[in-house]
């Protein structure tokens, strides 16, 4: 009998978020470095919410530009935490709080 009784249902996935989309579209075999930087990237805004420094990304930082500006949808992914392009770097207003 199973399910206690119930029937499982027909609920459909819900879709996707923006987010979700993009970390899905990344090539897998650049992914984890991508999110790997995009996690250090992370901790040290949330760790230090007030310096600008943090705040900042230089695109044409090599590093920087080898993880994520080479990277398909990685730069999509920061986006849509809240970074914001400005020519060739990424800022992420005092506004936005991860």
């Amino acid at each position: 009998m199973g399910y206690a009784g119930y029937s499982p249902g027909n609920r459909v996935a819900d879709k996707l978020t923006p987010l979700q989309q993009a970390l899905r579209a990344l090539p897998l075999d650049k992914a984890q470095e991508s999110l790997e930087l995009i996690e250090k990237l992370t901790r040290n805004v949330v760790r230090n919410p007030g310096e600008e420094k943090f705040r900042r990304i230089n695109l044409a930082n090599p590093k920087i530009s080898s993880a994520i500006t080479d990277v398909p949808f990685a730069i999509d992914v920061l986006k849509e935490m809240g970074w914001v392009q400005d020519e060739d770097a990424l800022l992420l207003p005092p506004s936005v709080h991860l």
